[in-house]
């Protein structure tokens, strides 16, 4: 050690009337009473000369040792020692307190012993308030931890990964301070951490399944739309086809939704039971709208059969009509022999034996020329064709009748 850093502490031990018949010398707390009287036995030659080790007067000790001490090393450097006292002498003026001279009085005991006292005291008050301080950083570090916990577990499903993170450096960061709960919040940050996993993949299939749902109702939506907008019956019969399979896909949806709720019935209260706050709320929206959405998906694959079917109905119908108008256009050319596009009287009676095994009066023909003829024209035009058939077919019933009535008489 430095002889400089002996000046800053000199405490010293001043021995009156040694059992070893030496000079009255000072030890220093370095070496202790026991070491100084070992030092001053002979047992450690060199020693104060080594470590600068001096009396109260400046005097290295190994010079009352009879020791060869360099000049400078000592209690002042660079100085010569004085001589040493006389026995008895008092230490002189300046010099450090003796931390004990003879016995103690009993005023000085009784210093001691307060002062002992008061540093016991301050002792125990220093280690009361660390313990106090080390308690309440434990208690909010616990604090913490749970808090982050809680939060993960009341999370909405766009933020759990966020708010895992946050635990998870939260955690690192203050469960060493949490002493004996330690453990204990590890294993609720692992529960919790696992919950929110579990959710978090829960609530991605529910997404997905609401997401895709939501897309074909649209879809089809929009299908029946266009089909109700289109005319043409190339164009429709495609539609028809397209929204057709729209409605059984949408019905298909529907029965997968209902299966799987029902499967996924238990697990899912399972994780409402391990839900709470916000997070079990958007959890039972999810669940509530996969069960609604089921019920969509099935309306709209009805809607979708029901639009198909009318279609269908409409375009049989306008085929239909079109087959009945080419017959009749068929059986007017039939009739039409100098294609002149009118049916002559001889054409009518002709058509009329032909198609009602009737041959219509003379009468019956001067009222379809009267009616249906326009003038300057040479016989019935085809947009009159439907009126001359059904004034043909009115006149055969009326001859059955009378023809009925004359065989009854």
């Amino acid at each position: 050690m430095p002889c400089s850093c002996l000046l800053l502490w000199p405490c010293a031990l001043h021995l009156r009337g040694t059992p070893l018949g030496m000079p009255a010398a000072m030890g220093t707390s370095q070496m202790g009473m026991a070491g100084y009287a070992q030092y001053a036995g002979g047992q450690y030659p060199g020693y104060g000369t080594a470590y600068g080790y001096s009396d109260p007067y400046g005097r290295p000790y190994g010079s009352s040792m009879g020791e060869a001490v360099p000049s400078g090393c000592g209690y002042m450097q660079g100085v010569t020692p004085p001589p040493p006292p006389p026995p008895g002498a008092p230490p002189p003026p300046g010099a450090p307190q003796l931390y004990m001279q003879g016995p103690m009085t009993e005023e000085q005991r009784l210093a001691d012993e307060r002062d002992k006292a008061r540093r016991r005291l301050e002792d125990e008050t220093r280690l009361r308030n660390e313990e106090l301080h080390r308690k309440a950083d434990s208690e909010r570090a616990v604090a913490t931890v749970r808090n982050a916990i809680l939060h993960l577990q009341n999370g909405q499903s766009d933020a759990l990964d966020k708010l895992q993170k946050t635990l998870e450096k939260t955690s690192e960061r203050e469960l060493p301070k949490c002493e004996s709960q330690a453990e204990a919040l590890k294993r609720d940050m692992s529960k919790a951490i696992a919950e929110a996993t579990k959710r978090r993949e829960e609530l991605r299939e529910l997404k997905a399944m609401i997401r895709s749902g939501d897309e074909h109702i649209k879809a089809t939506a929009e299908l029946i739309r266009q089909n109700l907008a289109r005319d043409k019956d190339k164009d429709q019969e495609e539609m028809h086809d397209q929204l057709e399979n729209a409605g059984l896909e949408a019905l298909g949806m529907s029965d997968t939704y209902k299966s799987f709720m029902e499967e996924r019935s238990k697990s899912l209260e399972e994780l409402k039971s391990g839900t709470k706050g916000p997070a079990l709320v958007d959890l039972r929206l999810l669940v509530a709208k996969i069960r609604k959405l089921s019920g969509d998906l099935t309306q709209t694959a009805t809607n979708a059969a029901s639009v198909v079917r009318e279609g269908k109905e409409k375009l049989a119908r306008r085929e239909a009509a079109v087959e009945l108008s080419q017959r009749i256009q068929d059986t007017f050319a039939l009739y039409d022999a100098d294609d002149d596009g009118f049916l002559s009287k001889q054409e009518v009676i002709r058509y009329a034996e032909g198609e009602f095994t009737f041959t219509p009066p003379e009468s019956c023909i001067e009222r379809l020329w009267r009616n249906l003829v326009t003038p300057g024209k040479s016989g019935i035009a085809f947009d009159c064709f439907q009126q001359m058939k059904v004034t043909i077919g009115a006149a055969r019933v009326i001859e059955k009748e009378r023809r009925k009535a004359q065989s009854t008489t």
